[in-house]
């Protein structure tokens, strides 16, 4: 009787064609998970990603022509590293930072920082971010947190978002897609570093474009020649196993390319911009830093600086007869002893005999006793810190 009623049972369970329920069921799931695979495509695809162009004036490379700044140079700009925006503390962060770049000058002058011959802090031309706008290269599709979109609605482009001045970003090595989502994986994507060339189009006073979606460009303001490199300036694309990921985009070659065309026979000073600062980290060896001094050193009478992140930390320091600054990062919390915030404000003047000034000033933030809407309860800063100020004639 048992025997039967398993044989009834197990006959009820099977169907026409010989595939059990449970066969069935793995067929279901393959077909819903390669259904929702090609549905993804089309939700990427009607994303719609706000680049935080809107309001931004679009480049006409045609009429570009090479900038013919007469004058006295005079220029004001700040840089840092790593908003590396994610979730919880690390948007919580960039919305403390993007406070503190938008207050920052109603508290603080130059005086503070020991340069009380510079006056107010007035007229910054713009921001220059290298690298890790996110930390997981992720634009929100397929309900993947949208770390870019978190980014784009601070800092915006143009001035055009939270923050009202430009911003002149980079990608940096967790802006590459690296981990299993198949979203992500599959199409081999990393949309965040695609962002930096999408946003050139529309990027003020950009001169020069890498080709493709290779990102790197070129800008100037007065007679200061700006390069930003984004990951790391060489070409050598590591074999890491995922496609893409940390390819430097022959950021070198653009290098090489840009100083050239635009840089050569010139009495131009040049400040380059990468993620990486020039001390080894994984696939960014010192055969290849050495390669950059070496180009460093072709142009040692026109590059003045080299502007980087990664580290978290913020300090100056020389390398290859350059002043190297490592700039701040709202991402802070475990990297610097005194656990602030913090970005690097900048100024250079044209002094006498073709010489010009460079002065850098580390601001600092901590939220300790922020009370919210009390921006001088932010506790900003120009402390003394890792080299900061600091001043050199160029």
């Amino acid at each position: 009787m048992n025997k039967e009623t398993g044989s009834i049972e197990e006959e009820a369970s099977t169907l026409q064609d010989g595939f059990p329920k449970k066969g069935i069921n793995v067929k279901i799931k393959s077909v819903l998970l390669i259904l929702v695979f090609f549905t993804s495509f089309l939700i990427v695809d009607n994303n719609n990603v706000d680049y935080g162009i809107d309001g931004c004036e679009k480049n006409n490379f045609d009429s570009l022509e090479f900038n013919d700044f007469e004058g006295n140079t005079n220029i004001t700009f700040i840089a840092f590293g790593d908003s590396q925006i994610y979730e919880d503390h690390t948007v919580e962060q960039n919305n403390f930072q993007v406070i503190a770049l938008n207050h920052f000058t109603e508290l603080l002058s130059w005086e503070d920082a020991g340069f009380s011959e510079l006056g107010e802090i007035e007229g910054i031309r713009g921001i220059i971010m290298a690298g890790d706008i996110t930390q997981n290269g992720r634009d929100g599709r397929v309900f993947s947190f949208d770390e870019y979109g978190e980014f784009v609605d601070r800092y915006g482009l143009c001035g055009n978002k939270q923050i009202e001045y430009p911003i002149y970003e980079g990608y940096g090595n967790h802006d590459y897609f690296e981990w299993s989502n198949i979203f992500y994986r599959i199409p081999a994507d990393h949309p965040v570093a695609d962002s930096v060339a999408i946003r050139n189009e529309y990027r003020p006073g950009v001169m020069n474009t890498a080709p493709n979606l290779d990102g790197h460009y070129s800008w100037e303001w007065d007679d200061f020649h700006f390069i930003q490199l984004n990951l790391a300036p060489t070409d050598i694309v590591p074999d890491l196993g995922v496609n893409g990921l940390r390819d430097p985009r022959n950021a070198l070659t653009f290098l090489k390319n840009d100083l050239e065309e635009n840089v050569e026979g010139t009495d131009k000073k040049v400040i380059i911009i990468s993620h990486y600062g020039p001390w080894e980290w994984r696939e960014w060896d010192e055969n290849k830093i050495k390669n950059l001094c070496h180009v460093v050193e072709n142009y040692s009478s026109n590059i003045v600086g080299y502007i980087h992140g990664h580290s978290h930390s913020t300090s100056v320091y020389e390398w290859c007869n350059l002043s190297v600054f490592n700039s701040g990062t709202p991402y802070h919390e475990d990297y610097n002893e005194d656990n602030r915030g913090r970005f690097t404000l900048f100024r250079i003047i044209e002094g006498d005999n073709n010489s010009f000034d460079l002065f850098a000033a580390d601001i600092s933030w901590s939220t300790a006793n922020y009370q919210e809407g009390d921006i001088s309860s932010l506790d900003l800063q120009m402390k003394e810190w890792q080299g900061y100020p600091y001043q050199v004639t160029i």
